[in-house]
């Protein structure tokens, strides 16, 4: 492992732009939890994950040889007893948040689900393209393994962007890993579906634009393909997991709202992952948005999804 003294530290957000939806810091604070902020080192990108990474697998090699640190937060429940750890993956498309920007989401998986919280900031587009978060993630991932938990021990979560990196890093380890828990995760890259017509004058999302520089999706995968129609990309499962081989996934809990464009989507993938064989919920919460786990607490829907989410990983 190299040094401290020859490796630059990341500042995950130093330039980004607040969350799509909402500014998540702002609504657990202050908080009793205990918090601990420290850097994740550099691993060993082990060559039997690299072999999964299909077309990305040269992209990952050639960004291992510029190892970075990685700043982590460690939110911990009260009482903090469990054996279990949920490594969160932070949404905002890629291009925005950090594990500080999302400290109100990791105290409230810390409290809902009894178990400590480990969120990361992971690179961001447009100043880093794909697969570089994919990177970060299996370092995240690899830095809990190395703080004594096993696979069966850890849970991965995420929402939006995080949702589908989550499932990225998934794909590229098959970990067994004790459960996931995506909120509203990207799972697509066309937006052609019913509900990206149905619900865009209520959602705050944006249709995925390919073509458009100022695009998230653009800004993500410009250096693969110059002109960003290579199927390739675009239909890649890593990208867009609905076209992943999600056989022996581990059981897993999507929420969405019922007025969100990504809703159909979600609603393809898990079925697509059912006909797999998949143990994947999906649970729906009437006239709810993208991500409303984040959103004001102590309305109906957002503490039953709370209370959902703590029955899952305690069933």
């Amino acid at each position: 492992m190299a040094t401290s003294s020859s490796i630059p530290l990341l500042h995950g957000a130093s330039q980004a732009s607040l969350e799509y939806w909402p500014r998540l810091s702002s609504y657990v604070q202050p908080s009793r939890e205990p918090l601990t902020t420290f850097q994740i080192p550099p691993y060993t990108l082990h060559e039997v994950d690299v072999e999964r990474a299909g077309m990305w697998s040269t992209k990952l090699q050639a960004i291992a040889r510029t190892p970075v640190f990685m700043a982590a937060e460690c939110t911990s429940p009260i009482p903090d007893t469990s054996d279990y750890i949920i490594l969160y993956v932070h949404g905002g498309a890629y291009t925005s948040g950090s594990a500080r920007q999302y400290r109100g989401m990791h105290v409230r998986m810390a409290r809902a689900s009894r178990m400590r919280v480990l969120g990361f900031s992971y690179r961001l587009a447009p100043t880093y393209t794909y697969p570089v978060p994919l990177y970060d993630a299996y370092m995240a991932y690899m830095h809990v393994r190395h703080m004594g938990y096993a696979d069966n021990q850890i849970v991965l979560a995420g929402d939006s962007a995080g949702g589908n990196l989550a499932l990225a890093l998934w794909q590229l380890t098959r970990a067994p890993f004790r459960a996931l828990v995506l909120f509203s995760p990207r799972v697509d890259v066309t937006s052609f579906r019913t509900s990206w017509t149905t619900y865009k004058q209520v959602d705050v999302l944006h249709a995925y634009d390919v073509q458009d520089p100022m695009s998230p999706i653009h800004q993500l995968l410009v250096s693969n393909s110059k002109s960003l129609g290579n199927l390739d990309v675009l239909s890649d499962p890593f990208v867009a997991p609905i076209h992943a081989d999600v056989s022996g996934l581990p059981p897993t809990l999507v929420q969405m709202g019922g007025a969100e464009v990504m809703g159909d989507d979600i609603r393809e993938f898990v079925r697509r992952a059912h006909n797999q064989g998949a143990n994947i919920e999906l649970q729906v919460y009437d006239s709810m948005f993208h991500v409303f786990q984040a959103s004001i607490p102590d309305t109906q829907h957002l503490n039953e999804a709370w209370d959902s989410v703590h029955a899952f990983l305690h069933s």
